[in-house]
């Protein structure tokens, strides 16, 4: 099974029974990408149960799919976001692009998705950043940042383009801006496809684009 390679980004929410908390999730998905997700669900204490969602252990035929025509924006609003990691994974005939953050909050962070158009400007700064690629998704988390201001430090210590390799239609990740609590990343694509968009609150903050 793939499963084991793919937990990174696999979601666990864990629920609070008889008035606890309540751990967030939302998902905005412009199409269905393979075959449906697996849910199992364990009994994990007295008052709480575990549900585990799984990505597809079984490949299907690679297919073409719409291509959205609108953003896929948030269905909530949400607290402020510190980037950590940006990191890719091919799977089949998919690429995922996965944004973790941490949050004192428990909503997942706020996001749009949508498709750009180059040339792109770093936001504050107006200096040209090349993106490579024919297609470009452009993510933007609301509040959102790459610098934690309560302790002066960079939250985010990685690259500002960040390497792809092994990707179906990713050509480039870049950061186009980090500005007036706007942290916006381009994915630059081999061409215009469809996407969906996964984001979680706990017990993993993230923000996960899947290209396909």
């Amino acid at each position: 099974m793939r499963t084991a390679a793919i937990a990174g980004f696999c979601c666990v929410l864990v629920l609070g029974a008889c008035g606890g908390s309540k751990a967030a999730v939302s998902t905005s998905t412009s199409t269905t990408v393979g075959a449906s997700t697996s849910v199992s669900t364990v009994s994990a204490g007295p008052s709480t149960t575990t549900t585990t969602v799984e990505l597809p252990t079984t490949s299907l035929p690679c297919q073409p799919l719409p291509i959205p025509t609108t953003p896929v924006t948030s269905p909530t609003t949400a607290a402020s976001s510190l980037l950590t990691a940006v990191t890719e994974l091919g799977d089949h005939c998919v690429d995922h692009v996965i944004f973790d953050f941490t949050a004192k909050g428990t909503d997942p962070p706020g996001y749009t998705v949508t498709y750009g158009k180059a040339p792109f400007v770093g936001a504050g700064s107006g200096a040209p950043i090349a993106v490579a690629g024919n297609a470009f998704v452009v993510v933007k988390v609301q509040p959102g940042y790459g610098f934690d201001y309560e302790t002066g430090t960079p939250s985010y210590t990685g690259p500002k383009s960040v390497p792809v390799s092994n990707t179906n239609h990713v050509k480039a990740i870049v950061e186009t801006g980090d500005f007036e609590g706007v942290l916006t990343w381009v994915i630059g694509l081999d061409s215009k496809r469809s996407f969906s968009v996964q984001a979680t609150g706990t017990p993993r903050h993230q923000l996960v684009v899947t290209i396909s």
